[in-house]
């Protein structure tokens, strides 16, 4: 069975290795802290890490975002002319047709 972006391994008693981790630090955190939902940047909208990222900086990204393209080409040290430049941000994948 899948785990949280994990399979379960026979050497660890069929566990994933994040059901199997020892974590009584975080354990205690979330036994002792306090849990809820930040809207990063206003109530009902779902961010993704860049715009949450952006708010949390203090950057308002409904002003300042361009799109993930830009930001991750910027955040890669490439330069960009706001006039001139268009990032794009592509995922790649492919199919095992094997399996």
């Amino acid at each position: 069975m899948d785990g949280v972006a994990d399979n379960d391994n026979p050497e660890l008693d069929n566990q994933t290795p994040l059901k199997y981790a020892k974590t009584p630090v975080m354990d205690r955190l979330a036994k002792q802290g306090i849990c809820g939902l930040h809207d990063p940047v206003y109530a009902g909208l779902a961010c993704g890490s860049d715009t949450s990222h952006m708010s949390l900086f203090g950057y308002n990204p409904l002003e300042l975002y361009n799109g993930r393209g830009a930001f991750e080409a910027m955040g890669s040290g490439l330069t960009m002319q706001p006039a001139f430049d268009i990032a794009f941000k592509c995922n790649f994948a492919y199919i095992d047709i094997e399996k």
